[in-house]
């Protein structure tokens, strides 16, 4: 994941540094007296974001905690927003795998676990960075072993923590009230 973010820095910096770069043999052949400043100007904001973002990376990676509990799903992240999730497995409605081009280099992907009707801030839109998870365990290398645990005890809880068995047989003791019920109206 770390080596993802730099490259993923390095890739953000290349069109800055080339208008900066640009600029400042522009500035050389027009007015070389101004090269400093303007040589300043182009390139010291573009060095404090990359030493902030560089200062970053590795201690965001150090905060991130996933763990598969026997009964939900915990991410925990953040360096200065600490982000706290807990979804129970019973909630679970959909577990997707992401990867995108860089990621599948690097043999990383991220999976995403969904619950019914949440689709995060983007209220719904389509997808990967539109339509958010509740928990994503982001850019590990056993992401395919991480979705068929969670799937394997998913499979094997009741819907929403009610037994299936359970919720069937109180519709079929609603039903039979209701049917009696009509029974009663229509010999009346």
């Amino acid at each position: 994941m770390v080596r993802l973010y730099y490259t993923y820095l390095l890739l953000a910096l290349v069109l800055p540094l080339a208008v900066a770069t640009l600029v400042t043999l522009l500035v050389y052949f027009v007015s070389p007296r101004y090269l400093l400043w303007v040589g300043l100007a182009s390139f010291a904001p573009i060095v404090a974001v990359f030493c902030f973002v560089a200062y970053w990376i590795p201690r965001y990676y150090r905060s991130i905690v996933y763990e598969l509990t026997p009964d939900e799903v915990r991410v925990e992240r953040g360096v200065f927003w600490r982000m706290r999730h807990a979804v129970p497995y019973a909630r679970v409605m959909s577990i997707d795998t992401v990867q995108g081009p860089i990621s599948r280099r690097f043999g990383i992907g991220t999976v995403d676990a969904y619950t019914a009707g949440y689709t995060g801030p983007a209220g719904g839109s389509s997808g990967p960075i539109q339509k958010r998870a509740e928990a994503s365990i982001m850019h590990i290398s056993n992401f395919l072993e991480v979705r068929e645990s969670i799937l394997s005890v998913v499979r094997t809880r009741p819907l929403f923590g009610a037994a299936a068995s359970d919720v069937g047989s109180e519709m079929l003791r609603e039903l039979r009230k209701i049917r009696e019920a009509v029974v009663e109206k229509v010999q009346a």
